[in-house]
């Protein structure tokens, strides 16, 4: 199985998941399916996407719910900071799309930990819609299909704008915009191959803040693809300063043809 299959099963799912809670009445909210995704990514058994475990005396400086990094060794690596929100199928709204930690809006928390560490701001949209069409809002170049709409990633520029207009909070009004995108686009799209090489996003839909392509992956990242669990948050990546770390670290291939 490719990585690009392993995130377009996981989309569907995920769609047909929260349908299902829909349709049977149980709540599932944005830890639950993130920990379900773990667990479908565990299952996948592909080699080329790998979820490492944090350290666990960080808990508590916990302030992301993901932390990814995509690539390949002939292009490079991008390092995205992301936060996970699930829609309300009955309103269309991601209800706690401002939701605030200790006072402080969960967004602010999100780009200030990805300026720091020189990563790229995210959201993660976990979706199900009960439509009979929602072809004009797809932005992938590849043929629409409805239940990869189950999970969706846009630039936290875009949430930014949606928390600073009334009514915006929507999946309707989040997907207007050509910079999200159905997440399998991280690790497919021919669109991305610009990013690698240039470390630029002039040019393309993807809008994209903090972008900075490493050579190599983190030493202690590369050894904990082997172990399966990262020992330590290294200094050279992550800022003492700020005491901000991720829950969870995936690690996946960019896939491409003729690279």
């Amino acid at each position: 199985m490719k990585v690009i299959d392993v995130f377009e099963s996981i989309a569907s799912s995920t769609w047909q998941r929260i349908r299902l809670g829909e349709a049977y009445k149980v709540s599932q909210g944005e830890e639950t399916i993130t920990d379900i995704n773990l667990l479908e990514l565990a299952r996948a058994n592909c080699t080329e996407v790998q979820v490492i475990k944090t350290p666990k005396d960080k808990e508590k400086c916990q302030g992301t719910d993901w932390e990814w990094w995509i690539g390949n060794h002939r292009l490079g690596w991008l390092r995205y900071a992301v936060q996970a929100k699930k829609v309300d199928p009955r309103t269309s709204r991601y209800k706690v799309l401002g939701h605030k930690v200790h006072s402080i809006p969960q967004i602010e928390i999100l780009e200030k930990y990805a300026k720091v560490n020189h990563a790229i701001p995210l959201y993660c949209f976990y979706n199900y819609l009960d439509s009979s069409s929602l072809i004009s809002y797809w932005r992938c170049n590849l043929p629409y299909e409805v239940e990869q709409f189950g999970c969706t990633v846009t630039p936290s520029k875009h949430v930014r704008t949606a928390l600073s207009e009334r009514g915006a909070r929507k999946f309707e009004f989040l997907h207007t915009f050509n910079g999200t995108k159905p997440w399998r686009c991280l690790v497919c799209c021919p669109l991305m191959l610009q990013v690698y090489r240039t470390g630029s996003v002039t040019d393309t839909s993807l809008n994209f803040e903090n972008v900075t392509v490493y050579q190599t992956l983190p030493s202690d990242l590369s050894v904990a693809l082997e172990t399966g669990f990262l020992e330590n948050f290294s200094s050279d990546f992550y800022s003492r300063d700020l005491e901000i770390y991720p829950k969870r670290i995936l690690v996946a291939n960019y896939e491409v043809d003729n690279v």
